[in-house]
């Protein structure tokens, strides 16, 4: 094949290879720049059955709804998501799974069941840590009366990280 022909045959191949190249590059690009609905339910920890719900990746200014409970019990919100595409919520949700929708988005945040024990998890660790550190520091167990409403996740784990604490190398 002669070097005019290799030119005329290669050359076309090579220019549409980089246009599809880069038309694929900004493709994703665009895909990559609108985020997804997310949300997420989180228990109030001042009020027993109230709950905060997080929903970010909305459109800015575009209406945010969000809706939880069961058939007879509902929890519905709604507002515009604000600069960020972030939209909050608190309520008291009876029960049942929470969801989110923006547009033709939705999303499930979760139920109000797992909040809970996301809640309590989060206490009672919270409560291990801070036992921990108290007793390590004098290697011996203080009781908590400086707290006003004690959580019974809390104080848990204050427990169980003061005990883990005595018995550890530390005392």
């Amino acid at each position: 094949m002669n070097r005019r022909v290799r030119l005329a045959v290669l050359t076309p191949l090579a220019v549409s290879s980089l246009a599809f190249g880069s038309v694929s590059l900004l493709a994703g690009s665009a895909q990559a720049a609108a985020p997804s609905l997310t949300c997420s339910v989180k228990q109030t920890p001042t009020s027993p059955g109230r709950y905060d719900v997080n929903v970010t990746g909305a459109q800015p200014g575009v209406e945010v709804s969000v809706q939880g409970g069961t058939a007879t019990h509902r929890f519905t919100a709604s507002g515009s998501a604000d600069d960020d595409g972030v939209f909050n919520s608190s309520g008291f949700i009876p029960a049942g799974k929470v969801t989110a929708s923006s547009g033709d988005d939705k999303a499930t945040c979760g139920t109000v069941k797992e909040a809970e024990q996301k809640g309590a998890q989060d206490q009672y660790a919270k409560g291990y840590a801070k036992g921990f550190s108290d007793t390590k520091a004098n290697c011996k167990m203080i009781a908590q009366n400086n707290l006003t409403q004690l959580d019974p996740n809390y104080e848990k784990g204050y427990n169980a990280g003061a005990k883990a604490a005595l018995e550890s190398k530390f005392c």
